[in-house]
């Protein structure tokens, strides 16, 4: 595997983690939160979306363009169809693959919108990603409702573990 596919398969197993979490949030717990004053999950999942389309927006607009809107008004508030909004988040993961391969391609390591070079921003995203999930759990937790540890280990840790445990 040479290095641009290694980081597309990067995104590939990010872009599986946020799939898999998203089948723990649903009608009834999309309202819960981290903290008291944090995002709802609803509001996380808008978030990653609308995060993803705004930098695609400044590196790759033709790959933006075609993504739906995750907030319904000025202030924030997400998209009420939840599988509406988990679809939007799909999308835009595709989106965002599909750039990265397209400007490797076509432009290398050279600076693309905010970014020095397309890899940065791919990494961006995943560390973006990577926030707003722990943020998922933890809600998740303090609402009772962690997934097992079994559910962890297949759907998280099992997209980037090799190694067996005993």
């Amino acid at each position: 595997m040479d290095i641009t596919e290694a980081l597309l398969d990067s995104w590939d197993r990010q872009c599986r983690i946020v799939d898999a979490v998203m089948t723990r949030i649903d009608e009834s717990n999309k309202h819960i939160k981290p903290s008291e004053d944090g995002w709802s999950l609803d509001k996380q999942l808008a978030h990653m979306h609308n995060t993803r389309k705004f930098f695609l927006k400044n590196i790759a607009p033709e790959f933006a363009a075609p993504l739906g809107k995750s907030y319904i008004d000025d202030e924030g508030t997400p998209v009420q169809n939840l599988e509406e909004l988990k679809a939007m988040v799909r999308a835009s993961g595709v989106a965002v693959r599909e750039a990265t391969a397209e400007l490797l391609k076509t432009k290398g390591v050279v600076t693309v919108g905010f970014y020095d070079n397309p890899i940065l921003y791919l990494q961006h995203m995943v560390w973006h990603e990577g926030w707003h999930v722990g943020l998922v759990f933890l809600a998740l937790r303090l609402n009772g409702q962690e997934p097992p540890e079994e559910w962890e280990d297949e759907k998280v840790w099992g997209e980037w573990r090799t190694e067996t445990w005993p």
